[in-house]
Order: C-alpha cells, then sequence, then structure tokens
C-alpha cells in the first residue's frame, strides 16, 4: 500500500515552471548582456601629463594623438573642466627608443594657476563610443 502512495505522489508531482529551464536563463543573461554591449556608450580619455612654462601648458605628445587635442577644447584637470586654446605645435620632432615620434604642444588655458614648472596630470577626452565597438577594435 504504501508503494502505491510512492508511486502515485511522483507521477503526480508537479514540474519545474520553465523559468527553471537551464537554456532559458542563459538566453535571458544572453540577452542582456547584448543590450547591453550594443547600448552602452563608453567614454575614452587621452591623459598625459604637462609642465607649465611662460604661463602656457607645454605636453609631449606622440604625433598619432595630436588629432584628440586639436579636435577638442576641454581638458579635465583634478577633476575640473577647463577650455584651453592649443597657440604653438613645435616643429622640432623627437623619437623615443620603441621609434615613436613625439611633437611638444603648447595650450594656454584660463583660470589656471600659472606655477613655473608646475606639473598638472591631464585628462582630454577621445572618444565616446558604444561599448561594442570598442570591443570589436580590441578582438
Amino acid at each position: 500500500m504504501d508503494n502505491i502512495l510512492a508511486i502515485d505522489l511522483i507521477l503526480n508531482k508537479q514540474k519545474y515552471s520553465k523559468i527553471y529551464n537551464f537554456n532559458l536563463i542563459i538566453l535571458i543573461i544572453l540577452l542582456i548582456t547584448s543590450y547591453i554591449i550594443f547600448t552602452y556608450k563608453y567614454q575614452t580619455y587621452y591623459i598625459t601629463k604637462g609642465k607649465m612654462v611662460n604661463n602656457e601648458l607645454e605636453l609631449l605628445v606622440n604625433i598619432d594623438d595630436i588629432k584628440y587635442i586639436i579636435s577638442n577644447n576641454k581638458l579635465i584637470i583634478d577633476n575640473t573642466d577647463y577650455t584651453y586654446i592649443v597657440t604653438e605645435i613645435s616643429d622640432e620632432l623627437y623619437v623615443d627608443e620603441y621609434y615613436q615620434n613625439y611633437n611638444y604642444i603648447y595650450l594656454q588655458i584660463t583660470n589656471l594657476s600659472n606655477i613655473n614648472n608646475y606639473v598638472y596630470e591631464i585628462k582630454i577626452p577621445k572618444e565616446n563610443k558604444v561599448l561594442a565597438k570598442y570591443l570589436k577594435n580590441y578582438l
């Protein structure tokens, strides 16, 4: 008699709902991940150090990154936004031991203390792209 009740309980046992299906859970995770990858915009920055010389900020910049400095007019120093004007790009080309080419760029920044030889760490916005484009470039 007990065996019949046990078999009846096993046969009448309710199935798990579809939310517990492993394939459905994986599909939901993939959909959420792809939504984030294709909608989240990521801002990159060109980070370098600059020295104040004669009331201008002197930067030593790789020639591949000069376009980011020329195309912008805002930079960030100590979490404060400043506007700048490019006053000069040097004619001299400097080459390091890895054969990277560099130029000096001089910026005039408004509302910044002008202490000669003071070194600032600056961030200049580069690109604001969807995360999928960054992943495409790295893969």
